[in-house]
């Protein structure tokens, strides 16, 4: 008994101290004590070591059983949390209290909303459950902006029992913003000049987020903007603008530039959009037809151009040279030749805006051809030579080398290098073949160079009072540098009118003529003709012989003139003797 004594003892000197400390605002729970703070140290939505989620400030009323922890105690089972919504929907603030005795109280930035379930004044708002399970959940239904603000969950004290509060829960409220407008919608410009655009986004909260979309490209134009933010009378939604600075390019043209924004309110983004007229300079495609040209062929050379604006003008250059009179969008050359090989022709475009220029280069196939013709080489015995065929063609010759006329490929390409010698002198010849065309074929020899030789006949003939021709033929590799004729041991003097000397190249050598006229008796006889050349000198006795045994030319025509006018008079006495037979025969009739 003693003990229990003590323990009551204890209970109403503890009780006696906790209601000296808050006497003062026991009658003042709604006014005072509600609307105070927590305990410092005490975070909202974390109950102290011990204690259940309920805390009791001045003048709620509270008493010393209560603040020890001990059961019985009205206290939150579910407070409300920070909480966002979009204008319009509907928002549900939770609040359950375990053991309720007192009044319940939702209040909004301090202010209370009153005690009934249906808040009287506020249509929009009510306290929602059941009063057995202890839910007071305060629904907003449709939410305002006005409805922003700090909410709380108020219980007041009762029969000794402590009021509570529970946290502080923000409810942000989300405005989309209005469709956002551009400036200018629609623009007309020129490609390459850069342009100012304009998006301005009003009324949303937080501030919508502005993006610029290339639709040409449909990417996101991601350089070139600035965005400024100004607070509307409210303080609370914000008119949000941006400047694009944008050049367009020909892409552009019948093409968009979208402003699009977005935020936290919007389930998908608003847009607006700025159309694109973008004037532009020709662009130029030239292509030629037919496609691979052949010499011979018509060549048509076709310009089209891509512009705005659309009318054009055309101009036609070869080489670099304007065509005069060619002003349409084909130009025609007819029966191209090799000539215009490489050549190049342009095409060139105007309009308003600018011009532009295409260029394409001419490639005609054609047969092979010589640069050069080959032409013979000569060395001596164990030199190397170079045997070339210059030839040109498109697309390049096959060339393969023969010799005498031999099927057997010696070596290919435009050059073949031979050691020059017996064994390897004579006449080669170079194919040249290119798909589609006729070979061609060139010719040339490899000579020895050494010294002259002679061979002319030893014996040669003339008549008397013609002009007597005396030939000394020679093959020499080199060209013989000096021939001499002689007669009876003296140089023939070519002074005298009655000697004249005639030269003809012929292949590895020379053939000289000496020409006597008005041949008499002394110049039948014994010459000498005398080569020389480089390499050395060659000599050959020629002899002039009087030819005989023919009749003279002229006694030939005095005879055949003769025997022509004996048949011309027999024939004309044999006529004569018929008609004066026939007179007779007419009489004796």
């Amino acid at each position: 008994m003693f003990t229990w004594w003590i323990s009551w003892l204890w209970v109403w000197l503890l009780w006696s101290s906790s209601w000296t400390r808050v006497g003062e605002g026991v009658g003042a729970a709604w006014e005072t004590g509600i609307n105070q703070e927590p305990p410092r140290g005490l975070e909202a939505g974390a109950p102290a070591a011990g204690h259940k989620e309920v805390y009791v400030g001045p003048g709620m009323g509270g008493s010393a059983v209560q603040l020890m922890g001990l059961e019985g105690a009205q206290h939150f089972a579910t407070q409300p949390t920070p909480q966002t919504a979009v204008v319009g929907s509907t928002v549900v603030l939770p609040c359950r209290v375990i053991n309720k005795v007192g009044h319940l109280q939702w209040t909004k930035d301090g202010f209370g909303l009153g005690t009934e379930r249906d808040l009287f004044g506020f249509s929009r708002y009510a306290m929602i459950g059941s009063d057995d399970e202890g839910d007071f959940s305060l629904r907003i239904k449709p939410v305002l902006l006005e409805d922003d603000g700090l909410y709380q969950c108020q219980v007041s004290a009762s029969d000794g029992v402590p009021g509570i509060r529970s946290h502080a829960a923000r409810l942000t409220v989300y405005v989309p913003p209005e469709p956002p407008t551009v400036t200018p919608p629609a623009l007309t410009t020129t490609a390459g000049v850069a342009v100012t655009l304009k998006c301005e986004s009003t009324g949303g909260r937080p501030a919508p987020e502005i993006q610029w979309v290339d639709d040409s490209r449909r990417e996101t134009v991601r350089t070139g903007s600035t965005v400024e933010t100004q607070s509307m009378a409210d303080g609370k939604r914000v008119v949000v603008r941006s400047r694009l600075i944008f050049t367009p390019r020909r892409s552009h043209h019948n093409s968009s530039i979208t402003c699009l924004t977005s935020n936290q309110a919007l389930s998908s983004p608003l847009t607006s959009v700025v159309r694109l007229s973008v004037l532009f300079p020709p662009e130029v495609r030239l292509r030629v037809r037919p496609p691979q040209l052949v010499e011979g062929d018509d060549a048509s050379f076709i310009c089209s151009a891509h512009a705005n604006p659309s009318l054009l003008t055309y101009r036609w250059y070869h080489n670099g040279q304007l065509l005069q009179n060619e002003t349409s969008r084909s130009f025609t050359i007819q029966k191209i030749s090799r000539s215009l090989h490489q050549d190049t022709i342009s095409c060139e475009v105007s309009n308003k805006v600018g011009t532009s220029k295409k260029t394409q280069g001419v490639h005609v196939q054609y047969g092979p051809v010589f640069h050069e013709l080959p032409r013979d080489v000569m060395a001596e015995t164990g030199k190397k030579v170079v045997l070339k065929c210059d030839v040109d063609s498109n697309p390049p010759s096959s060339i393969v080398w023969l010799r005498n006329g031999s099927e057997k490929i010696l070596g290919s390409g435009r050059e073949l290098r031979v050691v020059v010698g017996p064994s390897t002198a004579g006449l080669y010849t170079c194919l040249a073949s290119v798909r589609g065309f006729p070979d061609l074929q060139g010719h040339l020899r490899v000579l020895v160079k050494g010294p002259p030789m002679i061979v002319s006949a030893g014996e040669q003939q003339g008549r008397m009072g013609d002009t007597v021709t005396l030939e000394c033929s020679t093959v020499s590799i080199p060209s013989p540098i000096r021939i001499t004729w002689t007669y009876k041991g003296r140089e023939i003097d070519l002074s005298d009118p009655r000697y004249e000397v005639m030269e003809d190249k012929q292949e590895g050598g020379l053939r000289n003529l000496l020409l006597i006229h008005d041949a008499d008796t002394d110049d039948f006889g014994a010459y000498n003709c005398s080569v020389v050349n480089e390499y050395g000198v060659a000599r050959k006795q020629i002899r002039l012989n009087e030819e005989t045994g023919r009749v003279p030319v002229a006694m030939v025509v005095g005879g055949v003139v003769a025997l022509v006018t004996v048949a011309v008079l027999v024939a004309t006495l044999f006529l004569c003797n018929k008609r004066q037979t026939a007179n007779k025969g007419d009489t004796v009739v």
